[in-house]
């Protein structure tokens, strides 16, 4: 996902060689719609078997001492992200040099799932379609899931058919760019989209296969208080589903959680941002940042990142993924997860012994 400096940078460029890119519009016939970036044929439709190894990653005799921010998975920063025909991607790196940054490549999520993935990271776009997964309109929109609907029935297909996984956590990004020369038009969020995606995902999961903020609230005056008491799901009790966090700040966050400071009776949770009665999951990229280390220690669950913009995988650079894994971030994300090595370099992000899961190195007693 783009950053905002990222994103001005890309604004700039594109409009510096405006000319260049109006000739790649009209040279490159129908990429209107993202039409050039169809999604891969959907490996992910059908369940498929994990290497065994994988199938229990944590000894179930710990099922009843481990609470869900007391483990450690791997997740991958922009889970749906597959490349753009090479024609079209040369053509837009020649306009925006940046776009490099985007040469990676994702394997469908039920796969992922297979190689030990245990957490998303979705970017949705509400088009004329409706809610689609994709990174950037026109110029980087291929996608193995094609819209939120599908990438949901991935995620429960999968955990349907292994049904002693550790939770699968998703980050759901919505996000409105306006990116020039785009012939995909898009629009903004709005409460009545969030009340649409809720309903969207309890159309695929019933409550009973997700973890929603009531179950961790319980009786406590608000979420925050329940996860500093420490009240997350046993891991026994955890297995076999699934939650969600829409990965937003701000009138979204506020649209959401409206009536419901702590999303009562919402599926999903929200971003932390440390002083909010929904606070219960932070997003915190830099996992040598001092505020990481607060939030692990007071009970939150926290995403960070391995790596990012590709640099530490064509540098094997191992630093900050070391970092990463030692933090004691729950969640660790990376773009070169099992199975997807730097093809350069062979840099890739996995927990120590292969394994899908382990007990945190900060947080389990």
């Amino acid at each position: 996902m783009p950053s905002q400096t990222t994103s001005r940078r890309m604004h700039a460029g594109l409009l510096l060689r405006g000319a260049l890119a109006v000739f790649l519009l009209v040279s490159w016939t129908g990429c209107g719609r993202n039409e050039p970036a169809p999604a891969p044929a959907p490996h992910d439709e059908m369940p498929q078997q994990p290497e065994s190894a994988l199938e229990v990653p944590l000894a179930e005799h710990l099922d009843d001492t481990l609470r869900m921010n007391q483990i450690q998975v791997i997740a991958t920063h922009n889970s749906y992200h597959a490349m753009p025909p090479a024609a079209l991607h040369a053509q837009v790196k020649a306009v925006y040099p940046d776009a490099a940054t985007w040469e990676y490549d994702h394997a469908p999520l039920g796969l992922q799932l297979n190689r030990g993935i245990r957490s998303f990271e979705l970017d949705i776009h509400h088009t004329l379609r409706g809610y689609e997964v994709f990174h950037v309109q026109d110029f980087d929109a291929a996608s193995t899931c094609g819209d939120f609907e599908g990438a949901l029935r991935a995620i429960r297909t999968w955990s349907k058919a292994h049904p002693r996984h550790v939770p699968i956590i998703t980050l759901i990004e919505l996000k409105k760019e306006d990116v020039p020369f785009a012939n995909t038009q898009t629009f903004p969020f709005e409460a009545a989209d969030l009340v649409a995606l809720d309903a969207q995902l309890l159309s695929v999961f019933s409550p009973e296969e997700l973890i929603t903020p009531d179950d961790v609230r319980g009786e406590y005056p608000t979420l925050a208080e329940a996860v500093r008491a420490g009240k997350w799901p046993t891991l026994g009790q955890a297995r076999g589903r699934c939650m969600f966090v829409l990965h937003v700040r701000g009138p979204l966050a506020e649209d959401y959680t409206r009536d419901a400071p702590s999303c009562q009776g919402r599926p999903m949770f929200v971003e932390g941002e440390g002083d909010k009665p929904w606070d219960a999951v932070f997003v915190i990229n830099e996992p040598e940042l001092p505020e990481l280390a607060h939030y692990v220690r007071q009970g939150f669950i926290v995403r960070t990142r391995a790596d990012a913009d590709l640099r530490e995988g064509r540098a094997n650079d191992t630093a900050r993924r070391e970092t990463a894994l030692a933090s004691g971030a729950q969640i660790v994300s990376t773009d070169f997860p099992r199975g997807e090595a730097e093809p350069g370099t062979r840099y890739q992000v996995e927990l120590p012994g292969n394994v899908t899961a382990r007990p945190n190195p900060v947080t389990a007693p």
